[in-house]
């Protein structure tokens, strides 16, 4: 679907909201029902091990050992977070998986 087609979708449907267009979604080279993976569902997929991140002045550090499951790192996250009060669990890719 072609992003001038995705907004007359749009707005056809919902004459009384008004949307703001997402600029820069790549509509263009899409097929009809296909989709684009997020990165979390990439980060998932590729994921081999998961460790914890904490801010500690504004910047995004390392506080665990690596986990061999999400839900070890999210039990741990819970712990840890009454800590550093901001905590963000990442895959071995660092790439972020879950967490404000």
């Amino acid at each position: 679907m072609s992003y001038n087609k995705a907004m007359k979708h749009i707005n056809g449907h919902n004459k009384d909201k008004k949307y703001q267009p997402i600029l820069g979604m790549p509509f263009e080279g899409l097929k009809e029902g296909q989709h684009i993976e997020s990165s979390y569902s990439i980060a998932c997929r590729t994921a081999e091990s998961y460790h914890i991140k904490a801010k500690i002045n504004n910047e995004w550090i390392k506080i665990s050992e690596d986990f061999i499951s999400e839900d070890e790192a999210t039990t741990e996250s819970f712990k840890l977070d009454e800590i550093y009060n901001n905590t963000r669990i990442y895959s071995d890719k660092d790439m972020h998986i879950s967490g404000w």
